[in-house]
């Protein structure tokens, strides 16, 4: 049973889906998500963005979000230390055997330790106390590590490159943002 809904639930949820849904909120004029994005959550990292963040889930609950004390540019910046790190074995690893062509596989690293953690801050907003655990048992609800790494991906382009073609580059890392608040709020209510 516990499968099926699974594969029900990855059916469910695409990464298009929820860019959709993140450019539906995101540009609407009646909410404050572009203004805010626009004017403060890029300012001091990733503890204005978990502020934005803060401001998307309190707004889809329809309910103000309890203040938390977690460190969201430690957070941040472990999350990203990891995945890097990951990556660099890979390279390391590959030059080391003497196949250069396995380095470009570094980012498919990088993106598969990264699906570990990618409701870390929606968790951490929720005030979970075991983040990495909470986030990893998400991953696989959300359909397993390559179901989100895959999804994952998509939204990174987005939110890496979506400045060029044309939307601006804060509103591009803004709907990444979004969808993965979206995306966490759907895997909670399935679960």
């Amino acid at each position: 049973m516990l499968d099926q809904r699974q594969r029900s639930l990855n059916q469910k949820i695409t990464a298009r889906a929820l860019l959709l849904h993140a450019q539906s909120l995101y540009d609407d004029p009646t909410l404050p998500f572009a203004a805010t994005a626009q004017q403060d959550a890029w300012k001091s990292g990733f503890v204005s963005g978990a502020a934005w963040m803060r401001l998307v889930l309190a707004h889809l609950r329809n309910t103000e979000l309890p203040l938390v004390s977690a460190n969201f540019q430690q957070l941040g910046i472990l999350k990203y230390a990891l995945c890097v790190a990951g990556a660099l074995v890979w390279i390391f690893a590959a030059l080391a055997i003497g196949l250069w062509l396995l380095i470009p596989f570094a980012a498919f690293i990088f993106y598969a330790i990264e699906a570990q953690m990618v409701f870390l801050f929606p968790l951490a907003l929720d005030g979970y106390p075991e983040l990495f655990r909470e986030s990893r048992q998400l991953t696989i609800k959300a359909g397993g590590t390559l179901n989100v790494m895959l999804i994952v991906m998509r939204l990174a382009l987005v939110m890496l490159f979506g400045g060029f073609w044309g939307r601006g580059f804060v509103r591009s890392w803004a709907l990444g943002c979004l969808s993965v608040v979206l995306w966490y709020e759907q895997v909670k209510q399935d679960a």
